[in-house]
Parts: C-alpha cells; sequence; structure tokens
C-alpha cells in the first residue's frame, strides 16, 4: 500500500508535523488545513456532537462516486459513526495539504482500524487492517466546511477485509 510503518500514535499530528502538512500553504488555507485536522482529533474521539461545529451543517454536501446515497451532512455522519464501530480504533490523520485560493483545500489522508466491532457488507469482522488512503477536496463557507469531494482506494480496502477477491496480474497487458 506504500504506507511507512506506524503506530496509532503517528495519528496525533504534534506541532512540527501539522507544520510540515501546511508549509508553503497561505495563512488562510493553513487554517483550513489545521480545521480539517481539528476534526480529525474530535472524530478519532467519537465525539459526534463536536464534530458540527467544524460544519455549516445545514448547507454541507457531500459527494464521492462510491457513495451517491452520503449527500447531505447529516447523512454523511453516519458514516464516520458506523466506521468507528466497525473498526475500532477507526484513527484518521492527514498525510498531506495543498490549497487554492480562499476557500478551497485539497487533502491526502489515511484511515486506519480494525475488522473487529461488526460486519461489513455482509462480512463477519476478520481482525484484518483497515488502512485506507484517499483524496478530499474541501470548500469552505466562512470558517466552516460547506463541501467535500472524496474519493479513496475502495479496491485495495475491500480485497483487504476480504469482502471480494481481486486478481494481482504480472503484466495487465499481456
Amino acid at each position: 500500500m506504500g504506507l511507512a510503518p506506524f503506530t496509532e500514535a503517528d495519528f496525533v499530528l504534534s506541532k512540527e508535523k501539522r507544520a510540515d502538512i501546511t508549509a508553503g500553504l497561505t495563512e488562510r488555507q493553513a487554517f483550513m488545513v489545521n480545521h480539517w485536522m481539528d476534526l480529525h482529533e474530535v472524530i478519532n474521539r467519537g465525539d459526534w456532537d463536536g464534530m458540527d461545529a467544524f460544519f455549516n451543517t445545514d448547507t454541507m454536501t457531500y459527494d464521492n462516486p462510491n457513495r451517491p446515497d452520503l449527500g447531505t451532512y447529516h447523512v454523511w455522519k453516519t458514516s464516520p459513526q458506523g466506521l468507528y464501530k466497525t473498526f475500532p480504533p477507526s484513527i484518521y490523520r492527514t498525510l498531506k495539504a495543498w490549497g487554492r485560493g480562499e476557500d478551497e483545500i485539497c487533502v491526502l489522508c489515511h484511515h486506519h482500524g480494525k475488522h473487529t466491532g461488526g460486519p461489513y457488507m455482509g462480512v463477519q469482522p476478520t481482525g484484518n487492517d483497515l488502512n485506507v488512503l484517499w483524496f478530499s477536496w474541501l470548500r469552505f463557507r466562512g470558517d466552516k466546511i460547506d463541501h467535500i469531494y472524496s474519493i479513496s482506494d475502495v479496491l485495495t480496502m475491500l480485497k483487504d477485509l476480504e469482502v471480494i477477491d481481486v486478481p494481482q496480474p504480472v503484466d495487465p497487458y499481456k
């Protein structure tokens, strides 16, 4: 998967790591990325009421080609809640960030957990690791998140969780 070895402690980003992630961004862009990383800390604790403060909950929208059912904030919020229960410890971190203008950032993130909390897509808990990389494009309105577009490595996730078998070609062009 290309991830360097990590521990759960790597999901609590130090001040220095946050500064490295936001290096080169404008002050406003760094604010937005830090807002996103602060949100991860809240979600990693399972503070579902606390996460509301990070969003324009009445207007926030979510797009993901793999989850077209999660369009509004209140519906999308059920996804991290379900993941938290199904893949404890279900923790998130930001790995890289980019900015554009005063209201947009893009982040590369990592979600880790273990399939021990309950069934996922009909598969009973396997104890397998969940290590998903994903990109999110975030748009802010004021100081809160108003839109998220995410795309993740669902194929590897489903393979690792034994939901599907994925043939691994030596050379796919032969």
